[in-house]
């Protein structure tokens, strides 16, 4: 696997700043990253213009390249029945799109709401109030002039790529593109490499760590399942030249990280035992 590779900065979000992650994983190699946006990681609110323009000079003198910015959407919903939980939702995007343009990220990861598992609203309804929230985000982005990438989850209302390609595909906006998670559609069983064929037009991001069908996780390449060498050749196939984004999410990130690296290094990543390691909220 010959393919530059960025990472996410999950694993670090709640132990130190950003800008620390951020050091740790380009001296592994990595860069072109997914920065986490969380309260004394890296949050808008807490960043005074003096503090984004030092941290936008930090970065372009050191070389680090911010692909996207990205919240764990734990307090958000895009696609809330409550139309002031959406309202406040897309008001937390739109100050994550000023902070990403000013770090020169090329645009936002947005996961397209949350529904219960057990029983929601009607699917049309959640799927108009979400699309409501998404023509409000690419109309910051049309004044950001960045990109929003809608990621595949298996939490959302769009849970597979023929929901998801759909409904990004209504909007016809190019600035809407879709991050494809290969753990997400690992669980939702997807077949990876028909996935990428179908969203090729529209994919803007790919995040890779493992899972299986049974276990959702973010776990170090090898835990799991998803068949690395056909989502690469699919990935070649279809001349994809965008972010692909390391998000291993584990207690012991930079060893997880390199032998995530290692493995996709190898033509066939060594399968582990699979482990319960929890998943990504």
């Amino acid at each position: 696997m010959s393919r530059a590779l960025g990472a996410s900065t999950f694993a670090f979000a709640w132990r130190e700043p950003a800008l620390d992650a951020l050091r740790r994983l380009q001296a592994l190699g990595l860069n072109g990253f997914d920065v986490i946006l969380t309260p004394g990681h890296c949050w808008p609110g807490e960043l005074t213009a003096a503090d984004r323009s030092r941290l936008a000079a930090t970065l372009a003198a050191e070389g680090i390249r911010i692909d996207s910015v990205n919240f764990p959407a734990l307090d958000l919903n895009l696609a809330s029945c409550v139309a002031e939980v959406r309202k406040y939702s897309v008001g937390r995007y739109r100050d994550a799109m000023l902070l990403g343009a000013e770090l020169g990220a090329r645009g936002v990861v947005a996961v397209p709401g949350r529904v219960s598992p057990l029983i929601g609203p009607p699917r049309e309804e959640t799927e108009r109030w979400l699309a409501e929230s998404i023509a409000e985000l690419l109309a910051v982005a049309e004044e950001t002039d960045a990109s929003v990438f809608l990621e595949l989850h298996p939490q959302t209302p769009i849970p597979t790529v023929q929901a998801l390609d759909r409904f990004v595909a209504g909007f016809d906006d190019p600035r809407l593109r879709v991050a494809y998670d290969v753990a997400n559609a690992e669980l939702v069983c997807e077949d990876q490499g028909e996935a990428l064929r179908r969203l090729a037009p529209r994919l803007g991001q790919v995040h890779l760590s493992d899972a299986s069908t049974t276990r959702w996780a973010h776990d170090r390449i090898g835990h799991g399942t998803v068949d690395f060498a056909t989502v690469f050749r699919t990935l070649d196939e279809i001349a994809f030249d965008g972010a692909c984004i390391l998000e291993v999410v584990t207690a012991t990130p930079l060893p997880d990280i390199e032998a995530s690296m290692a493995a996709l290094a190898s033509d066939a990543p060594a399968k582990l035992p699979l482990v319960d390691r929890g998943g990504k909220g």
